[in-house]
């Protein structure tokens, strides 16, 4: 991932231009590391972009209690005598 996706992805979130700065500054010093980079959003108040934890999702185990369930049909003709 390169500085300018980087920089684009906070942009995107919503991150101020100053704390993207802060940001890019301490990471030429540390390594632009996803984990080091979202640290640091979380202590200026932003939520993690880089490394996000999917199984944090429990919503998602409902979503398909509310629809029936679909019977398939087969793709060829079955004659029945």
């Amino acid at each position: 991932m390169k500085i300018s996706d980087i920089k684009l992805e906070m942009e995107l979130y919503g991150v101020d231009s100053e704390d993207i700065a802060e940001i890019l500054e301490l990471c030429k010093s540390k390594g632009y590391d996803t984990q080091i980079i979202d640290t640091e959003l979380e202590k200026k108040g932003y939520e993690r972009i880089f490394s996000i934890n999917y199984d944090d999702d429990d919503d998602d185990d409902d979503f398909d209690a509310e629809y029936p369930s679909v019977q398939k049909f087969g793709h060829k003709k079955n004659y029945i005598d």
